[in-house]
């Protein structure tokens, strides 16, 4: 079964608020093997949310939605997936006394308009919301094509219902659910477009997928797998993982969540390294970056460079990475800019493979360009301690 997610509200085509509804579909259909294929935001205008549903119920099994079904004028999912759905809007008296009887929980009176959320399509399924007013339904397309579930807009209730209510209905639709299960190789100070080169002929296949996704001076490797068990996905992922750090190589720095800091931090500590540092690109952000993932005690130095031309800017960051080095540990020199907004960097260990001076990207002024250097730079320390300052990602 394939499904889609349809997100209802002006508020979220304004950027008023995020749209974290969409990530608890995602997550909560992915835990079920569920394949999402689209997710899409319509704002409160009636014909625009009909036309959504309706080439929606063209290409898929399940369509959920949030938003809409609160007491306003405004709030008119209902009306709308009646009408995508060939079915008519009617009145239900159980459901208007299911909303009276949550007002009289909360010590208050139903208002009037309140009872338009008592409308469903004809022949619809009532999903009674516990957490809130506004009854929930299922509607079946007349004409066969699937099925609307619509939900609330509001995180807390949509959260009750979709994993207390509505997941269940899906897995017994779906004949019981499967395993999606998602490993995440992080890369560092690789282009994702080298990533691609690298890999591409094997982001074709259809299970496990293999998907990018960059970040600053990072490129994130998914592998995700669908199976009936966790033991068959993983099978289905330790060979392609594999095929993945055979080609990589070293350009693989770690797995999940770990940042390049973290991994670095842990090679010091096991090699009981100490790092001396030479940074006049960064304003001290590659410092703290050793210093808060448990590098030890880091020897920072921040010197004036000649940048004017006058000296081999290649050569005097060599000098600095070499001056600053601890006797028990390495030094790191990042240099620039240079005529032109050019950088270099070095790194200087006892170890000759520990030793090296790239041309770094062209310096400038911004958040991002900092961390893509502070992550090079650290890159450069763990391909040191590691002794593989070469790889064939490159």
């Amino acid at each position: 079964m394939q499904a889609e997610i349809v997100m209802i509200g002006t508020e979220l085509l304004l950027g008023e608020i995020v749209d974290t509804n969409a990530t608890m579909f995602a997550k909560a259909l992915r835990d079920i093997g569920m394949d999402l294929l689209y997710k899409t935001t319509v704002g409160d205008n009636e014909d625009r949310i009909a036309d959504v549903l309706d080439i929606a119920l063209d290409r898929s099994d399940v369509i959920l939605t949030s938003g809409g079904i609160g007491p306003t004028v405004d709030d008119m999912t209902r009306q709308c997936v009646a009408r995508a759905t060939g079915r008519k809007l009617v009145y239900s008296k159980v459901l208007e006394n299911q909303i009276a009887s949550r007002f009289r929980n909360f010590g208050r009176e139903m208002a009037d308009n309140n009872k338009r959320q008592a409308y469903i399509p004809e022949g619809a399924m009532p999903l009674e919301n516990p957490m809130g007013t506004a009854p929930c339904f299922l509607s079946e397309d007349a004409q066969g094509r699937g099925c609307v579930i619509s939900l609330p807009g509001v995180p807390r209730e949509l959260d009750h219902m979709l994993h207390k209510v509505v997941i269940p209905i899906l897995i017994d639709r779906m004949g019981g659910s499967k395993i999606t299960k998602v490993r995440v190789l992080r890369t560092c100070a690789v282009g994702e477009s080298n990533i691609d080169r690298t890999i591409g002929d094997l982001m074709t296949g259809n299970n496990p997928t293999v998907g990018l996704a960059a970040h600053a001076g990072q490129t994130d490797v998914r592998v995700a797998a669908k199976a009936d068990t966790e033991e068959e996905a993983d099978a289905l992922i330790a060979p392609m993982e594999a095929e993945l750090r055979k080609r990589l190589g070293v350009a693989i720095y770690g797995t999940g969540k770990e940042t390049v800091a973290e991994v670095v931090g842990a090679l010091l500590r096991e090699k009981g390294l100490t790092i001396g540092v030479v940074d006049t690109l960064t304003d001290g952000q590659i410092v703290r970056e050793f210093e808060e993932n448990g590098a030890g005690d880091v020897v920072a130095a921040q010197r004036d460079a000649n940048m004017d031309g006058k000296d081999d800017p290649r050569a005097l960051t060599e000098a600095m990475a070499r001056a600053v080095a601890p006797e028990d540990g390495v030094g790191l020199a990042m240099v620039g800019p240079y005529d032109g907004g050019g950088t270099f960097m070095a790194v200087y260990g006892s170890n000759p493979r520990s030793r090296t001076c790239i041309e770094s990207r062209r310096f400038q002024n911004s958040d991002h360009i900092r961390r893509w250097l502070v992550i090079q730079g650290l890159d450069l320390v763990r391909r040191a301690v590691l002794g593989k300052l070469a790889s064939p990602a490159d």
